[in-house]
């Protein structure tokens, strides 16, 4: 008889190394052009402001107010769950534009007045016009930033 080999004791350093340069490359292409609500929680006409530690195209990206249910019909996950939507965002009743981010130094930001809206979650909606594509901060079953979603008291 003969030992069996196991290929996948000689494969787990490969695997290994492969994951951690995924999880290093990875945050750091999701960082681009990505905006987070600076807390989790306002009142109507509250200040917020959006902002990101760097983006590609600091004066390129478009903010909205999306309410948390429609943030599937704003951003469909692509294949595969990563990526973005080609295209400007699609018109849908009850988003609301907030503005464009302004740059700051190699990062982007926007503060506005949190609009008269009901109550609930509401997640950052994000058109960066230079790349022609679209998404949300936080989806239903996806939730990527802490700060992706913000909550509207009375």
């Amino acid at each position: 008889m003969y030992a069996e080999y196991d290929f996948s004791v000689k494969r787990a350093p490969f695997v290994l190394a492969l994951v951690l340069v995924a999880l290093a490359v990875i945050p750091a292409a999701a960082a681009k052009d990505w905006l987070s609500f600076e807390r989790t929680r306002a009142h109507v006409g509250d200040r917020v402001t959006v902002s990101s530690g760097w983006n590609a195209h600091p004066n390129g990206l478009v903010a909205y107010l999306v309410p948390y249910a429609l943030s599937p019909s704003f951003y469909k996950i692509p294949y595969g769950g990563m990526g973005f939507n080609a295209g400007p965002p699609p018109a849908l009743r009850g988003v609301i534009e907030l503005g464009r981010a302004r740059p700051n130094g190699h990062a982007a930001s926007l503060t506005f007045s949190v609009p008269r809206v009901a109550p609930g979650r509401y997640v950052l909606g994000v058109w960066c016009v230079p790349c022609n594509e679209h998404w949300t901060t936080a989806l239903p079953n996806w939730q990527p930033d802490p700060h992706g979603i913000l909550r509207i008291v009375r």
